[in-house]
């Protein structure tokens, strides 16, 4: 079968075997056909470019260990987690591109890891998947305040949108953390989980309307909340059971009360005190029971008649200021009736005494439920001056004195230096 050259059309071809492999090859043109079909041709050669040597030769970068660690750990957690394939996907680019980013290149291997978290919690809120920062903090090894820098820092390099995630998503996957239901623990401790998540939620409501829940991390008060809530289900079986108690019964993992036990407290003692302003106004409870110990008998009264007894506390409590208010005014009328020649020096405050509590003519007093930033005064900081040594100053002859060893002194050194040359 005659083969011919579909570049000049010439039947001039010829089997040239100077290669390895055998080519056909027309005389006239130099067109090189293969097995019929034209590799290349004359027209192809003049007008091809050439192609630079470092093109044809490049090798794809690998990536480096610091960066495929950080893929490993942040699939793990995603796992962990049970995240989508989309989700997990969407943390791994957000991750390669905050690890390449300047800000990050030179911190250390335990940040990077850190970043690999971030990266995942950014991705969960984006996706209102209720994960607490805390939780990874501890599944990394971190501190919440470096691993809150460090989203700080993430959000603002890369220019991100942070979102919140609904409240009570948070609070259904944070109580299923506690193993109460009837076959994990005795019948006395068992609480059904909607029951619980239930109570819970609504003792949250009652801290977000007192201020309580304004500026503060969520964690320290869910767990002091649910607390409260198990406790209101059953108070005379459960009110002797502390807090660190519960969670051991529980079996809460240790992240949830183990580093933050003195903010927990805190929380658990401003929700009870609330409970017992709101508990006193109760028509069938005498005030003076009321007491902290003994006020998770009254949550679900307390909790039925919320909106109602909030308005009668504070409306009591306007009251009573303007009985405190008047009576301050009669005093003050009596004394200055008094004769103006016996007078008594009295020695103002001590301010170190005082602390950060409100001033008597703050606006705050006015109000029974306040914010935190309000309930205290920031304590304004003393600038001293700086001291100006010259290094001419007089010296005393005690401070002299001071500084010249005494014969015990030089004793008890010449015998440590005996010891020391002896080894």
């Amino acid at each position: 079968m005659s083969k011919n050259c579909p570049e000049c059309g010439s039947s001039r071809v010829v089997e040239d075997d100077l290669y390895s492999q055998k080519q056909w090859v027309c005389e006239d043109c130099g067109s090189v056909v293969s097995e019929g079909l034209l590799t290349t041709t004359l027209s192809e050669e003049s007008h091809s470019r050439a192609v630079p040597f470092f093109t044809s030769t490049a090798a794809f970068k690998k990536p480096c260990r610091n960066l495929v660690s950080g893929f490993s750990r942040l699939r793990a957690l995603c796992r962990i987690f049970r995240l989508s394939s989309s989700m997990e996907d969407a943390s791994a680019n957000l991750f390669e591109r905050a690890y390449n980013h300047p800000n990050f290149l030179h911190i250390s291997l335990s940040k990077k890891q850190i970043l690999a978290g971030c990266c995942m919690f950014h991705i969960c809120r984006q996706n209102s998947w209720p994960v607490f920062m805390g939780t990874i903090g501890y599944l990394l090894d971190a501190d919440n305040y470096q691993m809150g820098t460090i989203y700080q820092e993430l959000t603002k390099s890369l220019n991100l949108q942070t979102t919140q995630v609904c409240i009570t998503r948070m609070l259904e996957s944070f109580c299923y953390d506690f193993k109460l239901a009837p076959d994990e623990v005795e019948e006395v401790f068992s609480v059904a989980q909607q029951r619980l998540v239930d109570q819970t939620s609504a003792l949250l409501e009652l801290a977000a309307d007192t201020w309580i829940l304004t500026g503060r991390r969520p964690f320290p008060l869910f767990l002091a909340a649910v607390y409260v809530a198990w406790q209101s289900l059953n108070p005379l079986a459960r009110m002797k059971y502390s807090l660190m108690k519960f969670c051991k019964i529980a079996k809460a993992p240790e992240q949830l009360w183990c580093k933050s036990k003195d903010t927990i407290n805190k929380r658990l003692n401003e929700l009870l005190e609330v409970l017992c302003k709101l508990g006193r106004e109760l028509p069938w409870v005498r005030p003076t029971d009321i007491q902290m110990n003994t006020v998770t008998t009254l949550v679900e009264d307390i909790l039925k008649h919320r909106k109602a007894l909030l308005i009668m506390a504070v409306k009591h409590y306007e009251k009573q200021l303007e009985e405190t208010q008047t009576s301050q005014y009669s005093e003050s009328e009596l004394s200055d009736s008094k004769s103006s020649v016996q007078t008594q020096c009295k020695s103002p405050p001590d301010e170190e005494d005082e602390g950060c509590e409100l001033p008597p003519d703050h606006w705050g007093k006015r109000h029974l439920f306040l914010p935190p930033c309000v309930r205290t005064q920031k304590r304004q900081k003393i600038n001293e001056a700086p001291l100006e040594v010259t290094g001419d100053e007089d010296i005393s002859d005690s401070e002299i004195e001071s500084y010249i060893r005494s014969e015990e002194e030089i004793k008890l050194f010449a015998k440590a230096r005996k010891k020391i040359c002896k080894y």
